[in-house]
């Protein structure tokens, strides 16, 4: 769209020249336009107000050079050219001063269309000309940027999101097409937000420019957090008493773990001395992000445990959940098992309260928000929750088995395509979204 707007902007200009009698340059204008098509409307704004700035100072200077360049005969003309290379200094080095440094080229742009034009119009009516015909393309490119066709949108779904395996790739990260696009729906009032097993940190830390305004569900469901206030609204964590009984079974198996504990709005995250090579690195890896905070020693009293952590192998992992399971009377806990960050026989494995869901937070969510219906991506098991309780919901190329089961289409593609899906149901015109008794749970593969 944005080569589309500039063409567009680019072709108003000439149409302008044309009906004002065709006696200017529309080539200043339609650069003007060029250099002004920014991708974000907000962004145009200062944009274009910044390139009038530096429309005026190139004017200005351009006007003393052309006055100075009057002076020097015909015959000196390499003069002339020495007269504008060095008023390019000052023309730049006053937009830093007036800290418009956005507006350096097009001042040097305006310089240049003035002393180098040749006709037998006079400095003055030059700088004016030029200013005029640059200014209209600046106006033009941000009027064509501002404007948009009439939609109706489709205001009453909530859309979450997973992340890894479905917006973001281990190799390509975000794909700048899905930050822009979500960046403008997000910008144009959807609900959308993101459902995590990744702590907080973990998120923002690779979130980049994505600009969420609701809350996000992290750590497998079990807080929601606050992105823009940096707050835990909700958090659904382990007992005092299990946390205890889970502690004293650990130290007497002499395994290490670390303690994820919420204290006024701060995740801290407690260890003690390692017990192995992968607990170390782990804890190398994530310690240098500003967004966590590991503290070695014992727990507060104060704070919600939220979850423990262990990097163990296979086969101690298997012990633990047989072991803790038979403490766990009232069955209080779940346990979920990541290896794709360890060596084949280690694992990652996470324990938390079993009400610790991202269906269970999605639906605390719900109740402080205007929209009562869902659609939901997912690619994992984690999601699976979730996408069995939405009105809509879509498993990425590669999710797992029980992901693809517990949804109602199947993406061929990663972040991009939900984006793209997420377009079509948020403008109704293009796709409307299947009432809920049309669902026949038959896989039906869409392109994004």
């Amino acid at each position: 769209m944005r080569m589309i707007k500039t063409a567009i902007a680019v072709a108003i200009c000439f149409l302008i020249s044309n009906l004002t009698g065709g006696d200017g340059k529309p080539i200043f204008s339609a650069i003007a336009a060029i250099i002004c098509m920014q991708p974000y409307v907000e962004h145009s704004v200062d944009v274009a107000f910044n390139r009038v700035i530096g429309t005026v100072i190139g004017a200005v200077f351009g006007l003393l050079a052309g006055t100075l360049m009057l002076e020097v005969p015909d015959k000196y003309e390499y003069l002339r050219y020495l007269v504008i290379s060095l008023a390019i200094i000052p023309v730049l080095y006053t937009t830093v001063v007036l800290k418009k440094p956005g507006a350096s080229a097009l001042a040097g742009v305006v310089l240049l269309s003035i002393t180098l034009t040749h006709d037998s119009a006079s400095p003055f009516m030059n700088a004016v000309n030029r200013s005029v015909e640059t200014i209209v393309g600046i106006l033009v490119s941000l009027g064509v940027n501002m404007a948009h066709l009439p939609r109706r949108r489709e205001k009453d779904f909530l859309f979450v999101s997973g992340f890894d395996g479905a917006l973001y790739g281990e190799k390509t990260g975000i794909t700048p097409y899905c930050i822009f696009e979500l960046n403008q729906l997000l910008r144009d009032g959807m609900a959308f937000t993101i459902a995590t097993e990744r702590t907080p940190a973990s998120l923002m830390a690779d979130l980049g420019e994505i600009h969420i305004t609701l809350p996000v569900i992290a750590m497998d469901g079990a807080v929601l957090y606050d992105m823009k206030e940096k707050r835990y609204l909700a958090c659904l964590g382990l007992s005092k008493e299990m946390t205890t009984k889970i502690e004293d079974f650990l130290s007497q198996q002499n395994l290490h773990y670390f303690l994820n504990v919420v204290w006024q709005d701060v995740l801290l995250i407690y260890y003690h001395d390692f017990r192995n090579e992968e607990e170390e690195k782990l804890y190398q890896k994530l310690r240098l992000s500003p967004y966590r905070n590991y503290v070695y020693g014992e727990r507060p009293e104060e704070g919600q445990e939220v979850y423990f952590l262990l990097v163990v192998k296979d086969k101690v992992a298997d012990f633990v959940m047989e072991k803790l399971g038979e403490i766990d009377t009232e069955g209080e806990l779940q346990f979920l098992r990541d290896k794709s960050e360890t060596p084949t026989d280690y694992c990652h494995l996470k324990i938390y309260h079993k009400n610790a869901t991202k269906e269970y937070m999605m639906n605390k969510l719900l109740e402080t928000m205007p929209q009562k219906k869902t659609v939901v991506f997912g690619s994992n098991r984690n999601d699976v929750s979730m996408m069995k309780a939405a009105d809509l919901s879509f498993a990425t190329v590669d999710a797992t088995e029980d992901a693809v089961e517990a949804s109602t289409y199947q993406l061929r593609g990663h972040g991009d395509s939900i984006v793209r899906t997420i377009f079509h149901l948020y403008e109704p015109l293009l796709w409307k979204s299947l009432p809920k008794e049309l669902k026949s749970g038959i896989k039906k593969k869409v392109d994004g």
